[in-house]
């Protein structure tokens, strides 16, 4: 893979890994796409089982959990992959030499949201990742929403499941009706955020009504739909094929403008600035219009963008961002740091969870905040300057903080910050200098 410059790093990726060669200053939008279709060993090496295979062990698992006994090295067996699943979530962007990707993945998840708050999609959260989102990134919203929509983690997470037509015959034998979890979130969140109305969400709900997604593949239960049409955003949607149907809702709602828009805001929100430029906002959302909802396109008109080469850094790092940027410019992530990632590995999790960021657990339908005050918390913000602490100590005065200061930001540093690290008593606190920096803490 092409090496990045170090702003494509910062900005595009998860910061500089120590030791590595950079590409000349400034942003090279084919060298960033071209990450879309390259092979990623790196990044593979933590690729975890797919839906496909663990659907044995989850199925077994919910077979004896009902029957009141299960088996103990399944019980391990699952909670041993969970352990696997958090801690590459956690710190696979930093090992992966695509960092454009790695960001996009969880941009998308992100803005898709799929939390294990409640523990309930426990088992399926990753593949979600994988599976739903991983794939679409450098294809269509369309494709993407599709996915997403009917992946087993989102149909557990939003309680699909309860939701059956009222007039269907499994809702009057029950006397049970519609959850429109699903359908709300698609159409706030997932895609249009504007121009439809609670109608439309329980007109949709109707629409969704019988959906199924497990071990036996998607479907959609006839017992369970609401006979009739629907109206949904000025189209009808009929009974006779719900697959069919629902397949055809969301490609027409992935091409609204409002959709468009959407997409625009959350790339520009992500990589830019909290409150980005509108004129980047509307090309973006032109852009996915004329490519049909294809990606790509909308990246490159990202990446070409004079703010995305502005050298003032805006945004704030999440703390996986943050823990992903001290892991690769410590040298943690290759062959020479394996021993020194090997002892804080399980110690990563609950760092991410004091920064307010819980591995696979945003609290709200809406995913992780993507604006700087929701990180900003006076516990955050100390747990920051812990982790910061911590990694610099366990460095010693091995390195020299200055140097560091230059791999990490070159000469968009501060001499301010230079003289910090450079005067502190030891060098490790020095290095804490850098890494607990409002300037570290930016892209």
């Amino acid at each position: 893979m092409e090496p990045a410059s170090l702003l494509e790093e910062i900005r595009f990726g998860y910061g500089p890994r120590l030791g590595a060669t950079l590409a000349a200053p400034g942003i090279d939008p084919d060298r960033l796409l071209a990450q879309l279709t390259t092979p990623d060993s790196a990044g593979e090496a933590w690729a975890q089982p797919s839906m496909a295979e663990r659907w044995e062990d989850v199925a077994l698992y919910n077979t004896q959990r009902k029957a009141g006994s299960v088996d103990p090295d399944l019980a391990q067996r699952l909670k041993d992959q969970v352990v696997a699943d958090t801690l590459t979530w956690a710190v696979r962007p930093a090992f992966a030499d695509a960092g454009f990707v790695e960001r996009l993945v969880n941009l998308w998840a992100n803005r898709i949201t799929v939390s294990n708050a409640t523990g309930g999609t426990v088992r399926v959260i990753h593949s979600f990742r994988d599976e739903a989102i991983r794939p679409h990134i450098g294809g269509t919203y369309s494709d993407m929403l599709r996915a997403t929509l009917w992946h087993p983690a989102m149909q557990v997470y939003l309680t699909q499941a309860n939701s059956i037509g009222p007039n269907s015959p499994v809702g009057k034998r029950r006397g049970r009706g519609l959850n429109e979890n699903l359908a709300r979130e698609f159409l706030e969140l997932h895609s249009l955020r504007t121009g439809y109305t609670q109608e439309d969400v329980t007109q949709l709900a109707r629409l969704l009504a019988g959906m199924q997604s497990d071990e036996k593949g998607q479907r959609v239960d006839p017992r369970r739909v609401e006979p009739g049409p629907k109206q949904i955003l000025g189209l009808t949607f009929r009974d006779d094929d719900p697959m069919a149907e629902i397949d055809r809702l969301v490609a027409h709602v992935a091409r609204r403008p409002e959709t468009a828009q959407n997409v625009g805001l959350t790339l520009a929100r992500h990589f830019i600035a909290d409150n980005p430029p509108a004129d980047l906002t509307a090309t973006l959302a032109q852009a996915y219009l004329d490519h049909d909802t294809a990606l790509p396109p909308v990246y490159r008109v990202l990446l070409q963008h004079p703010a995305a080469r502005a050298p003032e850094r805006q945004k704030l790092r999440s703390p996986q961002e943050l823990v992903a940027a001290t892991l690769r410019l410590l040298g943690l992530t290759g062959p020479a740091g394996a021993q020194a990632f090997d002892k804080i590995r399980r110690k990563i999790p609950q760092a991410l969870a004091a920064m307010g960021q819980p591995p696979l657990k945003p609290q709200r339908p809406d995913g992780w905040p993507e604006v700087a005050e929701g990180w900003l918390t006076p516990p955050m913000v100390a747990a920051r300057m812990d982790w910061a602490v911590d990694l610099a100590r366990r460095a010693g005065n091995r390195i020299d903080p200055v140097a560091m200061v230059d791999a990490a930001l070159g000469p968009q540093a501060s001499p301010l910050l230079r003289q910090a690290a450079d005067e502190a008593e030891q060098r490790w606190e020095g290095l804490a200098v850098l890494l607990g920096s409002p300037e570290f803490s930016r892209r």
